[in-house]
């Protein structure tokens, strides 16, 4: 019993870490580069909040997975009931080829993605194609997985300049 208790905390302790980093990620590409006061989005409006985030907590977040984030991924239901692997990598960007991306993280994990079409892209917090990433770039990405495929849903490559 003591056992089967252990498991379950272990298992929503990974499922709640796994929705932090989603979290920052997602907040990571709705986020603007610069000061949350000084930027607005697409439209025009204030930036979105994620989940009560001020903008002071989404570039805490950026900054963390930036500096920290390797790879991740959580299995979790959807609205049907089915079981769905969310993944995300951070790292630096080996080569682009049409709509496929091939990241290497700081553990020296590869995976090759494929961004979807309706993917969202955001280079130096614009809205942007996968064409305007580049080769040496460090970028995150977040999707999920399709059979032994990586589908990337979204993808930010944040101003290079400001990650030193």
């Amino acid at each position: 019993m003591i056992a089967m208790r252990k498991a379950a905390l272990a298992t929503a302790s990974a499922v709640a870490v796994g929705g932090l980093v989603f979290g920052a990620a997602s907040a990571f590409a709705s986020s603007p580069t610069s000061s949350p006061s000084a930027s607005a989005s697409p439209t025009g409006s204030a930036a979105p909040k994620k989940h009560g985030a001020t903008g002071k907590d989404v570039e805490k977040h950026r900054r963390q997975l930036l500096k920290n984030g390797a790879h991740g991924q959580n299995t979790v239901k959807d609205k049907a009931g089915q079981w769905v692997v969310h993944e995300w990598q951070v790292g630096k960007v080996g080569s682009v080829h049409g709509s496929t991306v091939t990241v290497t993280d700081a553990t020296g994990t590869t995976w090759t993605w494929t961004v979807v079409s309706g993917a969202k892209v955001r280079v130096s917090g614009k809205a942007s194609s996968l064409s305007s990433v580049k080769t040496g770039d460090t970028i995150v990405l977040t999707g999920v997985q399709s059979g032994s495929a990586n589908d990337a849903r979204v993808v930010v490559d944040p101003d290079q300049s400001k990650l030193g």
